[in-house]
């Protein structure tokens, strides 16, 4: 992919991602924001509602035992009839005069204050008022009949004035019942009953405490649990409230697990919102991981064609070469140069032969298509058929070698071919891989049941980041020219591979400038 879209792309991916993730954030703390604002209102009004329950049940309660009073002393003392009010209606269809009147019937039980309460000082008489409604109906006809006679037929109801009760029994029983203690006018039980009954018409379940105040002090109504609960969100409301709107006594609720209560039924989306978030970012990130994996590999392989087409150059442009000088009618009659020249072209061919043997065999490896063949082998004469593969290259590299086969338990069921490549391989690199005249030292020894086997040099040795790469296939460590050290980086992946499938380990140590060390174990027979 060209590089001026790639990454202007997943710029674009990232934002759109992030964007979609703030989004969401901002949709679920505006949510719950509405949530807690909903829930402010009904607490609000199921506090309100209490209170004005607990005032109206007071005001009747006042009231009850004022009618016991005024009905065990029967008569008033004192009776009077104002404010009369009359209204004359005729019906022509019938004959029939209807007359209307209203009054106000004062009566007086000569009943004070102080009747309610020892503490009241007020000794004004409360009164009671009635509503005195009267219907008179005059028929005409009859009364023509009957001369001087009439018929009057009257209806008269009597009612009280609840209205009028309200107003004129407010301020008295509100200053009675100021003088009382709060718990005398409140108790646990019913503000409980109350505030459960109207939080649950709300659809408000869930645990909460409550204390009544009188300004800064605590009163005796209230729960137990009602401690150490200043960190949460706390509500109010006036309780008995006078005429001028003002109040002593505070109601005040917290609710411990309101947060949790809130959230919870938004649970089940924030649950699925969450989930399908992180699933779009294990998806963006593995799909960027993976994009950016095609693209290494992508230039790996690149690198390995390169690599290969530079090292059949070589051989395949000296193969011309000796052809050429076959042709040639001098040296076709020198036999001893012809025979030279054949070995050259020959050499070479094995060389590519073996490059290409080399790729096939690791993609078989990879494709389990090969299955390697065990036999009984003694590893020492496994690590001297290496040696003198390398002869040559160690000769012209001059080499210094140290082998010390310690070794007792050197026998073990193995691919003898592939085992000799295994150290080819890594000799191979001790040899490339030094800058001056390479010393490379080569240990055996037991390791309870492995045969272990130390291969180091003094190279140029390499950093951790490559160390965890060098056994990667295509991976290939260089100095900037990518043909000054000549490879294919399938050397280790291989090496790797065959030890893996001898259930064997191998271990690396390296430092920049210091060398490197190979450790092989494989088990061995016991």
């Amino acid at each position: 992919m060209n590089k001026k879209i790639f990454f202007p792309l997943i710029t674009v991916m990232t934002l759109a991602l992030v964007g979609i993730i703030f989004v969401q954030a901002f949709w679920i703390k505006t949510t719950l924001d509405n949530k807690e604002r909903q829930f402010s209102l009904n607490v609000n009004q199921a506090l309100k509602s209490v209170s004005e329950q607990i005032q109206s049940r007071e005001m009747r309660d006042y009231l009850a035992v004022y009618q016991k009073l005024i009905d065990s002393i029967g008569s008033p003392k004192e009776s009077q009839l104002t404010a009369v009010f009359k209204y004359v209606d005729r019906n022509e269809n019938t004959n029939q005069t209807y007359i209307y009147s209203h009054g106000i019937l004062e009566e007086d039980y000569n009943v004070s204050p102080s009747l309610f309460s020892s503490e009241s000082i007020d000794t004004t008489s409360i009164k009671d008022y009635k509503g005195i409604q009267t219907t008179t109906i005059i028929d005409e006809a009859f009364d023509r009949e009957m001369q001087n006679m009439s018929s009057i037929e009257r209806l008269q109801r009597v009612e009280r004035l609840s209205l009028m009760d309200k107003a004129k029994y407010a301020s008295v029983f509100m200053e009675l019942a100021s003088l009382k203690p709060i718990h005398r006018r409140l108790t646990n039980l019913e503000l409980d009953f109350l505030l459960q009954r109207e939080l649950g018409d709300r659809d408000i379940d869930i645990p909460f405490q409550y204390r009544v105040f009188n300004g800064d002090f605590a009163t005796k109504i209230g729960s137990d649990d009602y401690i150490n609960l200043e960190k949460f969100n706390k509500y109010q409301s006036p309780l008995f409230v006078n005429e001028n709107g003002e109040s002593e006594f505070e109601l005040v609720i917290v609710f411990p697990e309101r947060k949790l209560f809130l959230r919870s039924s938004l649970i089940n989306l924030i649950i699925l919102s969450l989930l399908f978030t992180i699933t779009i970012i294990i998806a963006f990130v593995t799909t960027i991981n993976q994009i950016f994996k095609q693209k290494k590999v992508s230039e790996i392989k690149s690198d390995f064609i390169n690599n290969m087409t530079h090292e059949f150059k070589t051989p395949i442009a000296t193969i011309k070469l000796a052809i050429d000088a076959i042709e040639n009618v001098n040296v076709q009659n020198d036999k001893k140069k012809t025979s030279q020249y054949l070995k050259m072209i020959k050499d070479e061919n094995e060389r590519m032969n073996m490059q290409v043997e080399n790729v096939l065999r690791i993609s078989q490896l990879e494709k389990k298509e090969n299955i390697i063949n065990k036999i009984e082998c003694n590893a020492h004469e496994i690590i001297n058929e290496s040696l003198l593969h390398l002869d040559l290259l160690l000769k012209n590299s001059q080499a210094l070698i140290d082998v010390k086969l310690d070794s007792k338990k050197f026998n073990f069921k193995a691919s003898y071919g592939d085992f000799v490549n295994v150290f080819v391989n890594i000799l191979e690199n001790s040899i490339k891989y030094s800058k001056n005249r390479p010393e490379i030292k080569i240990f055996t020894y037991d390791e309870d049941s492995f045969f272990v086997t130390e291969i180091s040099d003094k190279g140029m040795g390499m950093s951790s980041s490559v160390k965890e790469k060098i056994f990667d296939k295509f991976f290939r460590e260089t100095t900037g020219n990518i043909h000054d050290v000549k490879g294919h980086g399938l050397g280790l992946s291989y090496v790797k591979k065959i030890i893996d499938l001898h259930d064997g380990m191998i271990y690396v140590e390296s430092k920049l400038g210091r060398g490197t060390t190979f450790t092989i174990k494989i088990p061995v027979n016991s």
